[in-house]
């Protein structure tokens, strides 16, 4: 979005602004938190599932797109500039696609690029 990184450590949703709204991960690691994310969707016109290069955690369950009501699921692998094994890069998207991701990007603080295709791909809807 152009704007400088403010990193917030929380445990509830934050309205990030442009239309963005920022769930915590533990959403995702407690199944208990499931209608949380499921109700904040509703608003939701595209859900994007992050899973960082570089992280060994996996909280994505296979067909969790299902839970979002049909609505496109994007895939986005972070950190890609910080991981030096492409397997894991690989693995990533993998996991991603299993969630029910049909769109994949890679992107990382040091890929304009990266970053700039997913951010296109958003704009689109």
């Amino acid at each position: 979005m152009g704007e400088e990184i403010q990193y917030q450590k929380t445990q509830s949703i934050q309205l990030v602004g442009n239309g963005i709204v920022d769930t915590p991960g533990e959403y995702l690691e407690r199944k208990q938190f499931y209608n949380a994310l499921t109700v904040t969707a509703v608003e939701a016109d595209i859900i994007l599932l992050l899973i960082s290069a570089t992280d060994d955690q996996n909280v994505f369950s296979p067909g969790m797109n299902t839970m979002f009501g049909g609505k496109p699921v994007i895939g986005v692998v972070t950190k890609t500039d910080l991981c030096g094994d492409r397997e894991r890069i690989r693995q990533a998207e993998e996991l991603l696609c299993l969630a029910g991701a049909k769109e994949v990007f890679e992107t990382g603080l040091n890929d304009p690029d990266g970053l700039e295709k997913l951010k296109k791909r958003i704009e689109r809807g």
